[in-house]
């Protein structure tokens, strides 16, 4: 298993707080984390990326059910 970024690492680094990432990993913003031996959970960078996105998108008056629309669509784009 590769190493990962911790829920705090990537939270503070994209300027969320930890129940808003497990909220966008709910409503399927963000896929769901590996997980360590430990149950911890373990993002790669591209999900600092994504919520950084996600928050520019809200600021800029999409709703989050239009984010995750564009985010679906940029992933079948692209072939994920």
């Amino acid at each position: 298993m590769s190493a990962g970024l911790r829920s705090g690492q990537v939270a503070e680094a994209a300027g969320v707080n930890i129940q808003t990432l497990r909220y966008y990993e709910r409503r399927g913003l963000l896929a769901e984390p590996e997980r360590s031996y430990g149950g911890h959970r373990l993002y790669g960078e591209d999900a600092v990326t994504a919520l950084r996105v996600i928050k520019a998108a809200q600021r800029l008056g999409f709703t989050l059910q239009e984010v995750a629309e564009l985010l679906e669509a940029g992933r079948h784009r692209h072939g994920r």
